[in-house]
């Protein structure tokens, strides 16, 4: 009963030799997630309040709400 799917949506920034290490690639790479991220959430946001109906792969139609769950640390605290 149930199922899910794990979806990755966010671009990954490949690392730049000349600019590794450096705040300011640090703080490039974090503008391009959070504009990525805004950017997903402003499209899901109305399915998010309201749900949307969708056709399952055995052909049941379900009430379906999109859930974002996120899990935040900084990998220098790991």
């Amino acid at each position: 009963m149930g199922g899910g799917y794990v979806v990755g949506w966010l671009p990954v920034v490949k690392e730049d030799k000349q600019h590794s290490g450096k705040s300011a690639w640090a703080n490039f790479k974090a503008t391009v997630w959070h504009k990525s991220f805004g950017r997903i959430l402003s499209l899901l946001a109305e399915r998010l309040r309201a749900g949307q109906w969708l056709e399952c792969l055995d052909a049941v139609q379900c009430w379906f709400f999109p859930l974002i769950l996120i899990l935040s640390s900084d990998f220098e605290e790991q």
